[in-house]
C-alpha cells in the first residue's frame, strides 16, 4: 500500500478507490436504506469512525452523516441545482466535489492547503480571492484543524457577498460548555493526547456559534435531520446532532 501510494498520483488511488467502493455497493444491495449523493439504496450503512457509529458509512461513494445531511440542506433551502451561485469549498468532499463541479450553474471553486483533489492550493487564513466573490461557502470539519480560528473566519467573512452563506460544520463534543484549547497544547504529539488527533487545534465545545458570531457573523443552527421522521432518518442515515450552522454577515440574518 505504501509502494502505491507512492508510486500513484491522488487521482489515479481515488479513481482506483471508487471502483472498488462501487463493487462494495453492488455486494450490500438492498432497499432499507437510500444515499442521496450516489442514490443507491443498500441493505445498511457501514459502521465507522474510532466509536464505530453504526449506519454511518455509505457502502458506494464512501460518504459519511454529515455529507448526506449537507447535501439534502444544498439541494432543498439552497437550490444548489437551479440557481445562479458562485461557490468556495473548502477541504473538499470528492463525491460533493464532483457533484457540484458538474453544475452548470454554479461558478465553483474548491481550496485547500494540502489536498491534491482540490482545485487550489491555499491557506484558509490567507485566501487569495478578491472581497465578496462568492455567495456560498461550504466549511465543513476544518475549522479544528486550523491554528489561527479568528483569521480563518475573517477570511471568510472577507471574501463572502454581503448577503451570502457560510455553511459551517464541526464536531461538537457536547459534555464542553466551551471550546477546550490550550496554549501548551504546541506538537503532534500533544494535540493528539489532548484533542483526539495530532492535527486538531481544539476541542468546539457548547460555545461554537458564539464564536463565529465574535468574528462578525450572524449564526443560525440548524438540526436539519429534524424535518425528517425518525424514520426518515434512519432510512437517508443521516446521524444524531449533525447540526449545519448558517452564517451570514451580521446585516443579514436567514430566514
Amino acid at each position: 500500500m505504501y509502494l502505491l501510494k507512492a508510486l500513484l498520483p491522488a487521482q489515479t488511488r481515488l479513481r482506483l478507490r471508487s471502483y472498488s467502493w462501487w463493487a462494495r455497493g453492488w455486494f450490500y444491495q438492498g432497499k432499507e436504506v437510500f444515499c442521496p449523493l450516489c442514490e443507491g439504496h443498500f441493505q445498511k450503512f457501514l459502521p465507522f469512525g474510532v466509536e464505530r457509529r453504526p449506519q454511518a458509512l455509505c457502502p458506494k461513494c464512501h460518504t459519511l452523516e454529515r455529507h448526506r445531511l449537507l447535501w439534502l440542506y444544498l439541494q432543498e433551502q439552497v437550490q444548489v441545482e437551479t440557481q445562479q451561485l458562485s461557490v468556495l469549498h473548502m477541504a473538499p468532499e470528492p463525491v460533493l466535489q464532483e457533484k457540484l463541479k458538474r453544475l452548470p450553474n454554479l461558478q465553483y471553486r474548491s481550496a485547500d492547503l494540502s489536498s491534491p483533489l482540490a482545485m487550489d492550493k491555499v491557506d484558509i487564513q490567507r485566501l487569495p480571492y478578491a472581497d465578496a466573490s462568492f455567495d456560498l461557502i461550504l466549511c465543513s470539519h476544518v475549522l479544528a484543524h486550523v491554528p489561527d480560528e479568528k483569521l480563518a473566519l475573517q477570511e471568510l467573512s472577507r471574501v463572502l457577498k454581503p448577503k451570502g452563506r457560510l455553511l459551517l460544520q464541526a464536531r461538537i463534543f457536547l459534555d464542553l460548555p466551551q471550546t477546550l484549547e490550550e496554549a501548551d497544547v504546541a506538537t503532534p504529539q500533544q494535540r493528539l493526547k489532548a484533542h483526539g488527533q495530532a492535527d486538531r487545534f481544539r476541542k468546539y465545545g457548547l460555545d461554537f456559534s458564539e464564536r463565529v458570531s465574535a468574528q462578525g457573523f450572524a449564526v443560525s443552527p440548524v438540526d436539519y435531520a429534524q424535518t425528517r421522521t425518525s424514520q426518515e432518518q434512519q432510512h437517508l442515515g443521516l446521524g444524531q446532532q449533525e447540526i449545519i450552522f448558517v452564517a451570514t454577515p451580521s446585516a443579514h440574518v436567514p430566514a
